[in-house]
């Protein structure tokens, strides 16, 4: 008989307790600025209980159904948990509605790792599958008071190397360009030093025009 949702996620709880180690909590939590507890299990340990526990689930399992629920644990490897088994869904298996679900993930327990390492992997993959969703997500995104879905507009292409959409990606830096937001400035740095590595001419062209300037030039100009 498959596990519900619950049970599943229970049995990996009794999993993640077993190797629980309360003296590396603290400092974990304290790198995150104390914004999430920890269980104090490091990522080696936890990517290796995900493994096992992955092939205990049933293909039909309602992966949303499981991501909200880890989502919804206080300690942040949950969270991660929940990320590595959304990113691991085959391509093919990425549905339209998705989208509704992604930026429910992006905006709650938001924090540039959770949403870096969604927005550049489960989130590029959907655009790839869906690029007619581009234009209304990220135009609805980019305008938004979210600070992490706009984020989630500069760095989705991270992983698209010569497919890139250079245009839209200018479109949105220029935008945000006197943004003073840290993770925002930071963003547009990693974006274009990510795409230097294909078209470093291009980058280095529209850095020169638009006088990009501090952090995000700095991080632009990396491999230039």
């Amino acid at each position: 008989m498959t596990d519900s949702p619950l049970q599943a996620v229970e049995k990996l709880q009794e999993k993640m307790e077993r190797i629980r180690i309360s003296s590396n909590a603290s400092s974990m939590s304290k790198y995150m600025k104390n914004l999430f507890p920890f269980a104090g299990v490091k990522s080696p340990e936890r990517k290796m209980v995900h493994r096992e526990w992955v092939k205990t689930l049933s293909k039909n399992q309602d992966r949303w159904d499981i991501a909200f629920l880890l989502w919804e644990l206080p300690e942040r490897e949950y969270q991660y948990i929940a990320i590595d088994y959304l990113n691991k869904i085959p391509k093919k298996n990425i549905e339209i509605g998705d989208i509704k679900m992604l930026e429910e993930i992006l905006t709650n327990k938001s924090w540039w790792d959770s949403v870096d390492a969604i927005a550049s992997n489960y989130v590029g993959e959907y655009f790839k599958k869906y690029p007619q969703q581009v234009k209304p997500i990220i135009s609805k995104w980019r305008n938004s008071d979210n600070m992490w879905l706009n984020r989630t507009c500069l760095i989705f292409q991270l992983k698209y190397r010569d497919e890139t959409n250079f245009s839209l990606l200018k479109d949105l830096i220029i935008q945000y360009q006197d943004v003073k937001e840290f993770f925002i400035q930071k963003a547009i740095g990693w974006s274009l030093r990510q795409h230097s590595k294909h078209k470093p001419l291009e980058v280095q062209k529209f850095i020169t025009e638009i006088s990009l300037k501090g952090l995000a030039k700095r991080e632009a100009s990396k491999y230039l």
